[in-house]
């Protein structure tokens, strides 16, 4: 009999929307189906105007909150159509929620995901798993990166020794094939790329790269970013959007002694992505590892192709391992929801310096 969790990722740039269903039978991890939807401007709008503030408005928090959770749900409803799925045939929905604001180091640790599970719940009546990095930020850990428990489930039974690495807003790594599990953000993935063509040229992101390609990496302007705290810290270690922005861009661009060209910024942030993954590859001594990597950055092409110029070897993506490169955040929720749907406690003291076993996830049944 069926076993099928529903995961639902929207990631930090807000782009979109991921939705796969997994069937966990037979000890099993098989994808039934796997969508894509996109997020209205308005509300992508809403979303940004929350990361980028900086002090927290209840109300428009609580606002928006109900409306992703409203959104979620209406997908997922739309989602289960396509697969010809009903309700009662899903087990539960695990909804990691879109991030707002994550400060793990803060005198008040807290990472806040909006999108509602008790309202998802609600409506669809069926159980909802949300809230995923709240006990462990209770525990003294970071919070994140989650997915290199998934990483390491799905790709670390080969014996090969491997790097997963994640490129979306924010990229992450998991090293597999040593004798510790090592996963940890690296830096900025897309989300600066992104927020800057939207400044610059009201684009959503750099098609391929194109824009970068077309410009110059400012050395100096490099220099100042790489000098950024966050790149020398230790790891367990995660940020986010809410650090590194446009605010961010701005402040190293005011560091700079000459004038510089947008496209030139643009094709330094490439190379700022680029360099602070690379730079943690080396610090890992992990160059040797076969890479493979997921997230949209897989799909710009000038990215990449610096990524593989300097570690000198082929990049490869998690299609390559029987995983879509696209949806595998969403696959890793589903997996999570599943894993706290049976109660399963995890030890997260290597990924994120929790001090205990936790639950990741809370549990929100229907409420007639």
């Amino acid at each position: 009999m069926a076993e099928i969790y529903i995961g639902l990722m929207t990631g930090t740039s807000a782009d979109s929307l991921d939705l796969a269903a997994v069937d966990f039978s037979n000890d099993q991890i098989k994808v039934v189906g796997q969508e894509n939807f996109s997020i209205p401007h308005e509300l992508k709008e809403e979303i940004k105007n929350n990361v980028r503030a900086g002090i927290l408005d209840k109300t428009s928090i609580g606002r928006l909150d109900l409306t992703l959770g409203e959104f979620f749900a209406d997908r997922i409803s739309e989602f289960l159509d396509l697969l010809s799925l009903s309700f009662d045939e899903i087990e539960a929905i695990g909804s990691h929620g879109q991030t707002i604001k994550h400060e793990p180091n803060s005198s008040k640790p807290f990472s806040l995901q909006l999108g509602d599970p008790q309202f998802i719940s609600n409506k669809l009546g069926i159980k909802t798993i949300g809230n995923f990095r709240d006990d462990d930020i209770e525990a003294g850990g970071q919070g994140a990166p989650l997915s290199p428990l998934f990483h390491k489930e799905v790709f670390g039974k080969s014996g090969e020794k491997r790097v997963i690495i994640n490129i979306g807003g924010i990229t992450n790594i998991t090293v597999l094939g040593e004798s510790n599990l090592v996963g940890f953000d690296t830096g900025p993935g897309n989300c600066l790329m992104d927020s800057w063509i939207q400044e610059k040229k009201k684009r959503n992101y750099d098609e391929s790269g194109d824009w970068a390609q077309s410009a110059d990496c400012n050395a100096d302007l490099l220099s100042i970013m790489l000098k950024d705290n966050y790149f020398s810290l230790e790891n367990p270690k995660s940020t986010g959007p809410d650090y590194f922005n446009l605010s961010w861009v701005n402040r190293s661009i005011e560091d700079l002694e000459d004038e510089i060209s947008a496209a030139d910024v643009q094709a330094t942030l490439a190379e700022l992505t680029a360099s602070s993954l690379v730079n943690s590859l080396k610090d890992l001594e992990v160059m040797d590892h076969h890479l493979y990597f997921c997230g949209g950055g897989v799909h710009n092409r000038y990215l990449m192709n610096r990524i593989s110029q300097i570690v000198e070897t082929s990049c490869l993506t998690t299609e390559e391992l029987g995983i879509n490169p696209d949806y595998l955040e969403a696959i890793c929720f589903a997996w999570l929801a599943f894993k706290r749907d049976k109660n399963v406690k995890f030890d997260m003291s290597e990924i994120t310096g929790s001090s205990r076993d936790v639950y990741l996830g809370k549990i929100f049944y229907p409420i007639k």
